[in-house]
């Protein structure tokens, strides 16, 4: 019993330490921040990671970043808010849902934080009273900016910079403007007040005063990664965009008949042109032709008067070379003539004379050198006749001769 006794105050001690010690220290994981509320009212704030003082105080932990999933699919790691996207309502009345992702940080200083813990006194209070509530009215002021149609095609983009834009800094302000639109169901040209953003005279958007700002939480991430429409709203955007695909395929078919008629047009111009062009380059054709012929027929008369008076020279030329061999000739002739009969004169053309006489007397010798004068048989007479005969016919020749030639053999005194 003593021993028993003496292990249940040890035990007792050991369970008092047990309780005590985390009323008196407590430790601050990384990502975090822990707020400590002394007995005596003391806030403090414990950013960094490690041991602190508590004294017997209450600790609050935030964590330094709030993750906001509203995308399709649940958060694999750890979301502080996680659901299936944020309905909106646009515009026009259509309904839908906006998915995507959004992180804010929350405040790095000790008066700030503790503004912020005051407020919502708990890291599931400022998640889901001050984050997912600015998230959703950010997503919702954005869509009613635009009609269901604008978000599902041509402002998606702007659906994000708006929604972003407030989330850092503070809700649009909007006025309502009065558009001239036409009813889908009359088709009568009705107007319509829609909300607009309300631009100061410096062009930016006025706003209202931002709560994320006031508490000091910033935005650290956003993506939207889908839109979500109602059926009933598809069902609308899909016949519009039928119609209009229709109208749209109709406006392009009568363009392309016009466009068609009017490339006939000016396929049928091009056709005229490329024909008168074709006439007009053989009519060239034809004229430089002619003209060239006309230059090739100048030239070749020009070059046959050319040569004509070339001709002309010519002949010119060979008549006073004739005209001049004429007249050498007859100088020539008549010198040739006086100087004759100069000679002849001088010495009675002795020279002629002798060569005559030579080429008489030698054919004569040579006819009567082939003669038999003395005959081979003489029947009767005394034989001297025959060379007496001879030498008569010889001295009858010589002087026929002489005669002929008026040759007077003697020397003059």
């Amino acid at each position: 019993m003593k021993l028993i006794w003496k292990i249940v105050p040890a035990g007792a001690l050991i369970v008092l330490g047990l309780i005590i010690i985390p009323l008196l220290i407590g430790i601050n994981d990384a990502g975090h921040r822990t707020i400590i509320q002394y007995p005596t009212g003391t806030l403090v704030v414990k950013f960094q990671p490690g041991l602190y003082a508590q004294w017997f105080g209450t600790a609050t932990v935030y964590n330094d970043v709030i993750t906001f999933d509203f995308d399709k699919t649940k958060a694999k790691g750890e979301a502080s808010l996680d659901q299936p996207g944020i309905p909106v309502r646009y515009q026009d009345g259509g309904t839908g849902s906006i998915f995507g992702k959004a992180r804010f940080t929350l405040p790095g200083d000790e008066d700030t934080m503790l503004k912020l813990h005051k407020a919502f006194r708990s890291n599931q209070g400022v998640s889901y009273k001050l984050i997912k509530t600015v998230t959703e009215e950010s997503q919702n002021l954005t869509a009613g900016l635009m009609t269901s149609e604008e978000a599902y095609a041509e402002k998606r983009g702007t659906f994000t910079e708006w929604s972003r834009d407030q989330l850092m800094h503070g809700k649009y302000r909007t006025k309502l403007m009065q558009i001239a639109d036409t009813d889908d169901a009359t088709g009568k040209r009705v107007i319509r007040n829609v909300p607009v953003v309300d631009y100061g005279d410096n062009g930016q958007p006025k706003r209202l005063e931002s709560d994320l700002k006031t508490y000091g939480v910033t935005l650290s991430g956003y993506q939207i990664t889908d839109w979500g429409f109602e059926d009933k709203t598809l069902a609308q955007i899909s016949a519009k965009r039928e119609a209009t695909m229709a109208i749209i395929t109709a406006k392009a078919n009568a363009e392309r008949a016009k466009q068609e008629a009017i490339t006939a047009e000016e396929q049928g111009k091009k056709n005229v042109m490329e024909a008168r062009y074709e006439k007009e380059v053989e009519k060239q054709k034809a004229v430089v032709d002619a003209e060239k012929a006309k230059e090739v027929a100048i030239i070749r008369a020009a070059q046959r008067v050319a040569v004509a008076a070339q001709q002309k020279l010519e002949a010119e030329q060979k008549k006073l070379a004739a005209a001049e061999y004429k007249q050498e000739q007859q100088l020539r002739g008549e010198g040739d003539a006086a100087y004759k009969r100069l000679v002849m004169e001088a010495d009675g053309a002795l020279a002629q004379k002798l060569a005559t006489y030579e080429a008489v007397n030698a054919r004569y010798a040579g006819a009567i050198e082939k003669q038999k004068w003395v005959p081979e048989v003489q029947m009767g007479g005394d034989g001297a006749n025959g060379g007496n005969s001879a030498q008569m016919l010889l001295d009858l020749f010589m002087t026929k001769t002489a005669r002929d030639l008026s040759l007077d053999m003697g020397i003059k005194q």
